[in-house]
C-alpha cells in the first residue's frame, strides 16, 4: 500500500494561490502525480483554478501584444491572468509566427548565489533573465535547491548568521541581559533585539553591534530614540533572560571580560565624583553582580557589593544592588581589562578620563 503523501495545508495554500503554481509544478516538488494535488486542494477546500478556460483575445490585439509590442507570452499572460502556455497555444491557434523558444542558461551555482546568498525571489531572478518565473521554478527543481520555507521567503531584508566568536558571544550576552528585550514568535526564523533610550550613543551602540547582521531602524518620538534590528536564528542564544553568568564565561578571564564590558555599556557608570574615579553598576540582577563581585575579588580587583534599594520602596519591584570599584590601582586593572572589549562611545571616553584622574593621583602620592 503506498504512503500517503503529507502536504501541510498552509505550505499548499502558498503555492497554489500565492505563488500561481499549477498543480503539475506543486506534485514536482512532492515527487507525486498532479491527480494527488488535486485530491489534497479538495480536501482542504482550496478553491481550485479552471486551468481549461477559454482565453478570447481577437487575432489583431493578440498579433498587435506579440509581433509589435513584442510582448512574450508571460508578458500577454499576466493581461489576460491565464498561464502563458494558453497564449503560446493561442497564437499557433491564430497562425501567428512564433518566436524561437528563449533558452535561459542559467548555473546551478549562479542559480544558488541569486536565491540562497542575494536572497532574490523566483520573480526577481525571472525578471533579470527575461522570462517567467516558472522557468527559473523549474530549475530549481533540475538543480534541486530547496525552496524558502514560508517565513524565510517573506523577509524583505537579508540576514547574517552570527559570527560565532565567543568574545563577541559573551558581550552580546551582557548586553542583552543588561538593557535589550528579545522576542522570536513561534514558527519565526527571525529574533528581534531592541530598546528604547533617550542617548543618541544608544542608538550608534546597537547600529555598531547589530547593524551589520540584519536590518536595523531607528524611531523617535518626543526626544525617546524605538531602536531594534531582526536578527537569523543564529543569535538564539540571546533569547533565555537569566540572573546568571554562564560558567563558561566566568571560568574564561577573556570572556568574562567581554561579558562585564558588555553588562557595562548597558547598565554601567564610570565617572569623577568628589574629584575621584569610580566604577559603577547598578542592577535588580543580584546574582549577576553576586558573580561579578567574586570575579572581580577572584582577579585581585577591590571590589564592593552593597543593597541600595529594597523591594517596595521608590515603587521598585525587587531589590536594587549596587556594585563599585574604587580603588586607585584596581580601577587601573579594571580598565585594562575593559579596553578591548567596551563599544559605548560616552563610556570609553569617561574610562579614559576616570584613568587620567586615578594616574595623576598616583603621581602626586609619588611626588
Amino acid at each position: 500500500m503506498t504512503e500517503k503523501i503529507t502536504i501541510p495545508k498552509n505550505k499548499l495554500r502558498r503555492f497554489y494561490e500565492k505563488k500561481k503554481f499549477s498543480t503539475y509544478q506543486i506534485a514536482k516538488i512532492y515527487h507525486c502525480d498532479p491527480t494527488v494535488i488535486q485530491k489534497r486542494l479538495k480536501e482542504y477546500k482550496i478553491k481550485v483554478r479552471q486551468p481549461k478556460r477559454k482565453i478570447i483575445i481577437p487575432k489583431e490585439i493578440l498579433k498587435k501584444l506579440y509581433q509589435v509590442k513584442k510582448l512574450s507570452t508571460y508578458k500577454i499572460a499576466k493581461i489576460y491572468g491565464c498561464a502563458n502556455s494558453a497564449i503560446y497555444n493561442k497564437l499557433r491557434e491564430c497562425r501567428i509566427k512564433t518566436r524561437p523558444l528563449k533558452r535561459v542558461y542559467i548555473s546551478k551555482e549562479k542559480l544558488e548565489d541569486l536565491y540562497l546568498h542575494q536572497r532574490l525571489s523566483l520573480a526577481k531572478i525571472a525578471k533579470l533573465y527575461n522570462c517567467c518565473h516558472s522557468t527559473i521554478f523549474d530549475k530549481m527543481l533540475k538543480y534541486n535547491i530547496e525552496l524558502r520555507n514560508a517565513s524565510e521567503a517573506h523577509t524583505k531584508y537579508p540576514k547574517k548568521d552570527f559570527s560565532e566568536n565567543l568574545e563577541e558571544k559573551a558581550y552580546l550576552i551582557g548586553f542583552r541581559l543588561g538593557d535589550l528585550n528579545v522576542k522570536t514568535k513561534e514558527n519565526s526564523s527571525s529574533i528581534l533585539v531592541k530598546t528604547n533610550t533617550t542617548k543618541s550613543e544608544q542608538v550608534e551602540l546597537m547600529r555598531k553591534v547589530f547593524g551589520h547582521y540584519g536590518h536595523f531602524y531607528v524611531k523617535s518620538n518626543k526626544n525617546v530614540f524605538y531602536t531594534g534590528c531582526s536578527l537569523n536564528k543564529s543569535f538564539s542564544f540571546l533569547i533565555p533572560k537569566n540572573d546568571e553568568i554562564e560558567n563558561w564565561m566566568l571560568d574564561e578571564d577573556s570572556y568574562f571580560a567581554a561579558f562585564l564590558a558588555g553588562y557595562t555599556d548597558a547598565e554601567g557608570s564610570i565617572g569623577i565624583y568628589d574629584g575621584r574615579a569610580r566604577f559603577r553598576l547598578g542592577s535588580y540582577d543580584k546574582n549577576i553582580l553576586h558573580q561579578t563581585y567574586n570575579k572581580l575579588n577572584s582577579l585581585y580587583i577591590q571590589t564592593r557589593l552593597r543593597l541600595e534599594g529594597l523591594k517596595g520602596t521608590n515603587n521598585q519591584n525587587k531589590d536594587f544592588w549596587r556594585l563599585s570599584v574604587n580603588h586607585k590601582y584596581s580601577l587601573l586593572k579594571l580598565f585594562k581589562m575593559l579596553t578591548p572589549y567596551l563599544k559605548h562611545i560616552k563610556r570609553i571616553r569617561d574610562m579614559k578620563l576616570a584613568e587620567e584622574n586615578v594616574k595623576i593621583r598616583i603621581g602626586k602620592l609619588a611626588m
